[in-house]
C-alpha cells in the first residue's frame, strides 16, 4: 500500500486529467451526463443519526446541517450527535444531543436504521455497534490530498474499508479514494439554496469595486499565500472583502467574521469578483453560492472547482499556487464588463443545476441501498452474560448490549454502573457484564448506563466506603490512602484521591482537601470530579468561586468516563450546590 503515500500529486493529476476531458467536450453538462434527475417519492421515514465531528462555522458542517434539515423535512428521524455545543449560526431543525467528551460519538448512537460517519476516524466505532449499516459522508481533507505517513495511511484506510457504503461530493474526490484507499463511492453533490443565494436582493453599498475572498488563513490548503499576493497586485484597482469563519491571524482589507446566511449572501451579490486560490477542494461550495449570487469567479484548478467550472463559460482558472495566473484573470473580469456578463450567465445557469430536491433524494436512495443489503451480526452462543443487580437506565439498552457483543472481537464487555454513595451522590463504575467463552484480555467498554442498589463487588476500597457512609471518617481515610498507596498500576489512584480528598473535607481539614485537589486538577485536567472539588473546597475555605466559570468547564468536559470511577452527573451536582451557597450567602 505504499503507492498511492508516494503520490502526494495524485488529486492533482486527476483533475488536470478531468480538466483536459472537460475542455475537449465542451458540451459537457455540470450536472452528471443524464442531466438533473427528479426526486423520487419517499415510501417510508427512515431513522438516520448524524455522527458530526464539529459543528462551528464551516462548509463542511453546514452541508451535514442542511442534509438533517432537509431530511427531517421529508419526515425522516434524524438525530445529530456531536461533542461539541449546538451550531448558533445554522437554523439546526433537526434533534440534536451534545455528547460528552471521552464517550465516542458511536456509544451515544440510538436505534435507527442508518448511521452517517461525518469523518473517517469514526466509522471503525460506528460499525463496531452492530446496530446499523455506516455509510459515510466523505468530504476531503489532508488524507485524500496530502502526503500521509505509512502509519496514519493504515489507520486511515482500515476506517474507510469498514464502512458500509460511501458518498461523496464529486467525482474527482471518488476517483481519488478508489486510487488510494481501493473505495468506491457514490457521487451526491452539494448545493446551494436559491431562496438565499440568488442575484436578487440587497447588497452592501461601496465607493469602489470590491473583490470577495472566504476562507481562514489558519488552513494553508486555501491558498493565502496566493491571496495576499493578488491583493498586493490588485489593491490600487479595488477593495478586497475577505469572509472568515473565525478571526484571522493576519487580517486584510475589510474582514467579516462568521456572517449569517442572508448577510453572506449579500455579500456575494455586491462583489465584483470572487476569487478561489485554495490548493485543494473536495467541491468548494463558495464558488457555486458566488455563481448563484451572479458573481463572476476566478479559482484555480483545483479538484472541486474543476467539478462543476468551464474555463471561459462560467468562470475563468488558473494554475494551483498561480499568484500572477490569477491576477491576470481578475484584472480580466474587473476591466472587461462584457466578460463579467457572460461569467454571470454561465454561472448562475451551473448553480441552478445543483438542486436541494435533487441532492436529498439521491441521499434517500443512498441510505435506503445501504440499509436493504445489510444484515447485523447476530450473538452467538460463546457469550455469558452477568446483569444480576441491574437496571439499564434506557429502554432497549439490553438489545444493544447483544448486538455490541456480537460485533465486537473483544473477549468481554462492560457498562457503566452507578450506585448510591452518600447524599446526593452516585459513583459510576465499569462493570463487566459479559464475557466470551475462549476470549482474549480485551474489554469493551458500552456506554449503556445501568443502576444497582449496591457497591460493585469488586470496588478497590469496600470497606473504605462503608466506613464513609457510617460515618467513621478516620478509618475512611486510612482505607482511602491504603488503596490510593497500594497501587502499582495507577488506575485506583485517580478514584481513591476524590475520596481523600471528600474524607479531609469531612474532618474538617479543609486546606488540605485543597492541596489534593490541586494537584489533582493539574494531573487529571480531563478529570470532571476534582473541578468539582475544587470549587467545593473554595467554598469552605472562603475563597471566591467563579460559578459560570466551573459550569461551563464541566459541561464541557462531561462525566470522565474514560476513568474507572467518576460521579454520576457532575453538572447537576456543581450546579446544586452552587446555587444553594449563593442562596445562603
Amino acid at each position: 500500500m505504499t503507492g498511492p503515500l508516494l503520490r502526494p500529486d495524485l488529486p492533482a493529476a486527476i483533475a488536470a486529467a478531468r480538466h483536459a476531458e472537460y475542455a475537449a467536450r465542451r458540451d459537457l453538462p455540470p450536472t452528471p451526463a443524464s442531466g438533473p434527475v427528479e426526486a423520487r417519492p419517499v415510501p417510508r421515514a427512515l431513522r438516520l443519526c448524524y455522527l458530526m465531528p464539529r459543528t462551528d462555522v464551516g462548509g463542511g458542517a453546514r452541508v451535514q446541517f442542511e442534509h438533517a434539515n432537509r431530511l427531517a423535512a421529508r419526515g425522516h428521524d434524524v438525530t445529530v450527535l456531536s461533542h461539541f455545543a449546538a451550531p448558533d449560526w445554522f437554523d439546526l431543525r433537526a434533534r440534536f444531543r451534545r455528547v460528552p467528551f471521552g464517550i465516542e460519538l458511536a456509544e451515544a448512537v440510538p436505534e435507527c436504521d442508518v448511521i452517517v460517519a461525518g469523518y473517517w476516524d469514526q466509522i471503525r466505532a460506528a460499525r463496531s455497534l452492530g446496530m446499523a449499516p455506516v455509510v459515510h459522508f466523505e468530504q476531503g481533507d489532508f488524507h485524500l490530498f496530502d502526503a500521509v505517513d505509512p502509519v496514519t495511511f493504515d489507520v486511515v484506510g482500515r476506517n474507510l474499508a469498514a464502512a458500509d457504503a460511501t458518498i461523496t461530493v464529486a467525482g474527482t474526490v471518488a476517483e481519488v479514494l478508489r486510487e488510494r484507499y481501493g473505495v468506491a463511492a457514490t457521487v451526491v453533490h452539494n448545493a446551494v439554496d436559491p431562496q438565499v443565494f440568488t442575484p436578487s436582493g440587497p447588497a452592501p453599498a461601496s465607493d469602489r469595486p470590491y473583490v470577495l475572498f472566504v476562507g481562514w488563513d489558519g488552513n494553508e490548503f486555501k491558498g493565502m499565500a496566493e491571496m495576499r499576493r493578488v491583493w498586493s497586485a490588485l489593491s490600487a484597482s479595488a477593495d478586497l472583502v475577505w469572509v472568515t469563519p473565525r478571526p484571522p491571524q493576519e487580517p486584510l482589507g475589510k474582514v467579516v467574521i462568521a456572517p449569517s446566511q442572508p448577510d453572506l449572501a449579500a455579500i456575494y451579490r455586491g462583489a465584483a469578483a470572487y476569487v478561489c486560490c485554495s490548493r485543494y477542494e473536495s467541491f468548494s461550495l463558495p464558488c457555486l453560492e458566488a455563481m448563484a449570487s451572479g458573481t463572476p469567479v476566478v479559482a484555480t484548478r483545483n479538484a472541486g472547482v474543476l467539478e462543476y467550472a468551464r474555463d471561459g463559460e462560467n468562470a475563468l482558472l488558473a494554475d494551483v499556487c498561480d499568484a500572477d495566473g490569477l491576477t491576470a484573470q481578475l484584472r480580466r473580469v474587473l476591466d472587461e464588463p462584457g466578460l463579467a456578463d457572460r461569467l454571470r450567465e454561465g454561472g448562475l445557469a451551473t448553480a441552478a443545476h445543483y438542486s436541494w430536491d435533487v441532492i436529498v433524494g439521491r441521499l434517500e436512495d443512498s441510505y435506503r441501498s445501504a440499509r436493504a443489503v445489510w444484515t447485523g451480526a447476530a450473538p452467538g452462543d460463546d457469550w455469558q452474560f452477568d446483569l444480576s443487580g441491574l437496571h439499564f437506565a434506557e429502554p432497549g439498552a439490553l438489545e444493544r448490549l447483544r448486538q455490541r457483543a456480537a460485533a465486537t472481537t473483544a473477549g468481554a464487555i462492560a457498562v457503566p454502573v452507578a450506585f448510591p454513595v452518600f447524599e446526593g451522590h452516585r459513583a459510576v463504575r465499569w462493570r463487566v457484564v459479559g464475557r466470551r467463552f475462549g476470549g482474549g484480555p480485551d474489554v469493551l467498554r458500552a456506554y449503556l448506563p445501568a443502576l444497582s442498589d449496591t457497591p460493585p463487588r469488586d470496588l478497590p476500597y469496600p470497606q473504605a466506603l462503608r466506613d464513609f457512609g457510617a460515618g467513621r471518617i478516620e478509618a475512611a481515610l486510612a482505607g482511602f490512602v491504603e488503596a490510593y498507596r497500594g497501587d502499582t498500576e495507577g488506575r485506583v489512584r485517580t478514584a481513591a484521591g476524590r475520596w481523600i480528598a471528600l474524607t479531609l473535607l469531612e474532618l474538617g481539614r479543609d486546606a488540605e482537601a485543597a492541596d489534593v485537589v490541586a494537584g489533582a486538577v493539574e494531573a487529571f485536567p480531563d478529570h470532571s470530579d476534582y473541578h468539582y472539588l475544587q470549587a467545593m473546597t473554595a467554598l469552605l475555605t472562603g475563597r471566591r468561586v467563579d460559578a459560570e466559570a466551573y459550569v461551563s468547564t464541566l459541561e464541557l468536559l462531561g462525566p470522565a468516563t474514560r476513568y474507572d470511577e467518576w460521579f454520576d452527573d457532575p453538572v447537576t451536582l456543581i450546579r446544586e450546590r452552587l446555587l444553594a451557597a449563593s442562596a445562603a450567602s
